[in-house]
């Protein structure tokens, strides 16, 4: 008896030596496989159409709400602080929304609004060029109407508007003070510069909204949309205050 009682015992140890074995394999291989996982790099995700810098991301997000918030107004006042009904006024009453001032550095240049705010962006190089900018950058253009009176095109910086979006077709829609309808959002391909509206899906699609002022009882200039007038994008949003 005594000796068949050791004989179970003993393999009763064996058994769960062998079950010590197992488990520990199970935990080797579980480690190597969150080990191995960890190593693997990340999925490169799909290319959005608006590329919003992470650090500007909230602000952009904010900026767009405030174009929302000045479309089709007829006067802007914005958290008790009055701004002019123009173009430049309207880009400012929408970064004012997002709480950003970009009037700070204005008194240190000469010129209209449209050239001030230029200024302030390129002294702290936020100017870029692109054909597919993003929420919140600030468009400037030339020629949109004849400043000096000369019947020329030699009028740099008449005319600021602010992007709401952008898509991979090139589409890029922008809010701006239009001189005849007031706050709207209108249109601008730089893919496609030369092409006024073209006919998809059975309808016409405005590609670049016109942009030069016209002259009364004359035709558009030769350079009159928005993709043909355009001069540069700006990041307002990353301006340091």
């Amino acid at each position: 008896m005594e000796s068949s009682g050791w004989i179970f015992i003993s393999g009763l140890y064996r058994i769960a030596a062998m079950r010590l074995i197992i488990d520990i394999s199970v935990l080797v291989c579980s480690l190597l496989y969150l080990v191995s996982c960890a190593s693997t790099p990340e999925r490169i995700r799909e290319e959005s159409p608006v590329q919003a810098l992470p650090e500007a991301g909230p602000v952009q997000e904010t900026l767009a709400e405030g174009a929302g918030y000045v479309l089709g107004k007829d006067s802007l006042d914005i958290r008790g602080k009055k701004f002019a009904l123009d173009c430049t006024g309207v880009v400012l009453a929408i970064y004012y929304y997002a709480g950003l001032d970009l009037t700070r550095d204005f008194p240190k240049y000469s010129g209209n609004g449209v050239i001030r705010l230029y200024k302030s962006l390129e002294q702290q190089k936020l100017l870029y060029d692109t054909n597919l900018p993003e929420t919140g950058d600030i468009i400037f253009w030339d020629n949109t109407y004849d400043r000096n009176e000369d019947g020329r095109s030699n009028d740099p910086l008449t005319h600021v508007a602010m992007v709401v979006s952008a898509r991979k077709d090139g589409t890029i829609e922008y809010i701006h003070h239009n001189y005849r309808k007031g706050i709207i959002v209108e249109y601008m391909n730089l893919r496609n510069p030369d092409v006024f509206q073209r006919l998809e899906a059975g309808e016409m699609r405005i590609i670049n909204s016109p942009i030069r002022m016209r002259t009364p009882g004359k035709s558009h200039a030769e350079k009159w949309l928005s993709s043909q007038l355009y001069k540069i994008f700006g990041r307002g949003y990353l301006l340091s205050l």
